[in-house]
């Protein structure tokens, strides 16, 4: 069979956004409660709206599962072991355990070490979305949405991040990006940052996903909802400080042999204190 084009922009491999904020979505609580579970027994736990779905079966498709299962292995929250299970890591126990107390004015406690994790997460990584980058993608996404953001007014729009920050492949990618949002900000052309990468009607459900994860499920960024005009995802200045601070962190872009061992690595990162309990 032919091999895959590797990928050479960020889209496509998230299919399923998140939240903690203001109140946790429901696969992440199912996945969070299913430590020790296996797949099939995950699925009976997921959100599932029959109604919704042209054609109801008795669980949710399997992809549900899949899809979150991706988005949360890039968070340090949890992977699958050999025998197929469930397995939360440090991270994915203490956000669980913070899921009943979580609100906005306590959030950047939880968020501080969520963001040490994420600044850790790479493009290229052995999971099954990223395992389908071309290996010269030097790319650690989320520090690079930060810094962007950071050096934008503290701001970026959906199509600042499909026309540049999607095309980046290494740090030198990342400021000649910054470079070219500016020049559109001032000049109002889209153009001047470049064609799209996601197109068509369900572009947006390429890119929220992205967001959702770099905001630890907006406990570190606000939504556009919190914008007055709809358009910008915005640093707000009570998380300011934890993103300057964990995008300054430069981590060396690795090889990793597993998926344990790369979900692992991002929850070290978050510096979790022992818990004593």
């Amino acid at each position: 069979m032919p091999t895959a084009t590797p990928r050479t922009t960020w889209g496509g491999s998230l299919h399923s956004s998140w939240r903690i904020l203001p109140e946790p979505a429901g696969h992440l609580t199912a996945l969070l409660d299913s430590d020790g579970l296996r797949e099939d027994e995950v699925l009976q736990t997921l959100p599932y709206d029959k109604s919704r779905v042209a054609e109801p079966r008795e669980v949710p498709d399997r992809k549900r599962y899949r899809d979150a299962r991706q988005v949360y292995q890039l968070a340090g929250l949890l992977y699958e072991t050999d025998d197929g299970r469930v397995h939360l890591t440090a991270l994915g126990h203490a956000t669980r355990r913070w899921l009943l107390l979580i609100n906005e004015k306590n959030a950047r406690v939880l968020g501080r070490h969520a963001a040490f994790a994420l600044a850790a997460a790479q493009l290229c990584n052995p999971t099954g979305g990223g395992s389908k980058y071309a290996i010269g993608m030097k790319v650690f996404p989320f520090s690079f949405i930060w810094r962007a953001m950071l050096a934008l007014d503290d701001r970026i729009s959906s199509d600042e991040l499909n026309r540049a920050l999607f095309r980046v492949h290494n740090e030198g990618d990342l400021t000649k990006a910054i470079t070219r949002i500016r020049l559109a900000r001032d000049s109002g052309n889209l153009d001047d940052m470049g064609a799209e990468t996601e197109t068509g009607p369900k572009k947006n459900d390429r890119i929220i996903p992205w967001m959702a994860t770099a905001s630890f499920g907006w406990t570190l960024i606000y939504s556009k909802s919190a914008d007055p005009i709809g358009v910008h995802y915005t640093v707000p200045a009570s998380t300011r400080s934890i993103l300057q601070e964990a995008a300054r962190v430069r981590h060396r872009h690795r090889d990793f042999d597993s998926v344990v061992e790369y979900v692992e690595h991002l929850a070290a990162a978050a510096a979790l204190p022992k818990d004593l309990r």
